[in-house]
C-alpha cells in the first residue's frame, strides 16, 4: 500500500500524520509533500527543503480578489464551530449578526477607566483557526493586564485598554487536513472594498465589531491596535493594510495573507495604507511560514521602502529574540512546506515573555499621527 502523509494544523500550523491507504477524495483536501522532517536530516546532509514561498496561481477559479468567498459550513460538518456557543469572557458576551445573516459571538470588554476626557486604546484580537478566543485569548497574557498596561507613549498614566474579540466563521480553508475546514477567517477572498456589495464578510464583521466598541466605550481615536494568532494574524495583516484609522498591528506566526504555501490563488499585495505591522515568528515555524513571512515583509519593503513593516524572529524553544527586520533569518531546515515537530509546538504557544518588549512596545511607539491616517505606503 502506498503511504501518504497529511498534516494536522492548528491555527494555520501542522504536524505530520502518516497513514496508509487510498488518497483523500471528496471534498478535495490540500496535501503537504511527503518528507522526512528536515530538521533531522538537513544538518547532516547539507541538503535543505525547497522554500514554501509560492507566487504562482495554480487555481482554476481565481478572480480579481484571489480565491472565491469561503464556503460556510454547519457545526455538524465542522464540530469545532460549536466553540461559538462556549464563549467565556471577562466582559460582555454579545451575539451579533454579519451581513450574511449569520449569528456570531463577540467578547467585549469596555474598560471602566476609559472616559471621554481620557479615552483608552482599543485592542482587537483575531483568534487562530480551529481554536476560538475562549481557548486562545487567555494564553496571550493580554487579559491579565487589561487594567494596568499603558499603551500610550505620551501619557503613561493612562493605564489599561478595552478589547473586542470577534469570532470567525465555520468555513472551508486553504489549509491542510484537518484545518481544511473549521472555525477561522477568510483571508483568501481579498475583497476589502467597503462600497462593494460582495465585500469580504469577515472584513465587514470586524468593521461592525469595532463600530460597536466605539459606540459603547470611549476609545482613543489614535490607538486602535490589532493583534492575532496564525490565521487570525494573517487576517489582521490583510485588514490593517486596507483599513484607514488603525494605529498598528502586532501579530504572532502569520501565514502570508496573500501567498500562503497552499493558496491556489496567490496575489501580489498592494496595501492601501502604511499601517505599521510587526509579525513575530519562530526561527523554526510551521509549514515554512517563517520563510514566507520574511518574504512577505521583504517584498513589501522592496516596493515600499518607507513602509513600517517589522519582522521579529524568536528562538523556537526559549522565545528569545534571534533577529529582526532587515537582519531577520529563518531556519533553512524549516523553510519547506512540511510539518516540523518543534515548529508545530512553538506555533501553538504564545510567546508571553515577549509581550512587553516586542508586542506592547511596538503598539506604544505607533499611535496614529494627528491627521488620523497613515496614508498610502511609499
Amino acid at each position: 500500500m502506498q503511504q501518504h502523509m497529511n498534516s494536522s494544523r492548528l491555527g494555520g500550523g501542522s504536524f505530520l500524520v502518516c497513514y496508509s491507504g487510498a488518497s483523500w477524495e471528496t471534498p478535495p483536501i490540500p496535501q503537504i509533500p511527503v518528507c522526512v522532517p528536515p530538521e533531522v536530516t538537513s544538518p547532516l546532509t547539507g541538503t535543505y527543503p525547497t522554500s514554501a514561498v509560492t507566487t504562482v496561481q495554480k487555481g482554476t477559479n481565481c478572480g480579481k480578489y484571489g480565491d472565491p468567498p469561503a464556503r460556510v459550513l454547519n457545526n455538524l460538518e465542522s464540530p469545532d464551530g460549536l466553540q461559538d456557543y462556549l464563549q467565556i469572557c471577562h466582559g460582555e458576551i454579545l451575539t451579533m449578526t454579519d451581513r450574511a445573516g449569520q449569528a456570531r459571538a463577540v467578547c467585549f470588554y469596555a474598560n471602566p477607566n476609559s472616559t471621554k476626557d481620557k479615552p483608552l486604546p482599543l485592542l482587537v484580537y483575531l483568534h487562530p483557526s480551529l481554536a476560538g478566543s475562549t481557548v486562545t485569548f487567555p494564553l496571550t497574557g493580554y487579559d491579565e493586564v487589561r487594567d494596568t498596561q499603558s499603551l500610550n507613549n505620551e501619557d503613561a498614566t493612562r493605564l489599561g485598554f478595552s478589547y473586542i474579540l470577534p469570532a470567525g466563521r465555520n468555513t472551508v480553508h486553504q489549509y491542510p487536513f484537518p484545518d481544511n475546514t473549521g472555525l477561522g477567517w477568510d483571508n483568501w477572498y481579498r475583497n476589502v472594498d467597503r462600497t462593494s456589495p460582495d465585500v469580504n464578510i469577515d472584513v465587514d464583521f470586524i468593521d461592525k465589531s469595532i463600530a460597536y466598541a466605539k459606540s459603547h466605550v470611549a476609545v482613543d481615536p489614535r490607538r486602535v491596535f490589532f493583534t492575532g494568532w496564525s490565521n487570525g494574524a494573517a487576517m489582521s495583516e490583510l485588514y490593517v493594510a486596507n483599513t484607514d484609522g488603525i494605529a498598528a498591528a502586532v501579530v504572532y506566526s502569520a501565514p502570508d495573507p496573500y501567498r500562503d504555501s497552499l493558496d491556489p490563488c496567490t496575489q501580489v499585495p498592494h496595501p492601501q495604507y502604511a499601517t505599521p505591522v510587526r509579525d513575530v515568528h519562530n526561527y523554526c515555524d510551521i509549514i515554512g511560514i517563517c520563510t514566507t513571512g520574511k518574504y512577505y515583509r521583504d517584498e513589501l519593503k522592496q516596493r515600499y521602502p518607507s513602509l513600517p513593516q517589522s519582522l521579529v524572529v524568536i528562538d523556537t524553544l526559549t522565545a528569545e529574540v534571534k533577529s529582526k527586520d532587515d537582519s531577520a533569518s529563518c531556519n533553512p531546515a524549516c523553510q519547506g512546506a512540511c510539518g516540523i515537530t518543534s515548529g508545530t509546538l512553538a506555533h501553538t504557544r504564545w510567546p508571553t515573555s515577549r509581550i512587553q518588549d516586542t508586542f506592547f512596545a511596538f503598539m506604544r511607539a505607533n499611535p496614529l499621527p494627528d491627521s488620523g491616517t497613515w496614508g498610502p505606503p511609499k
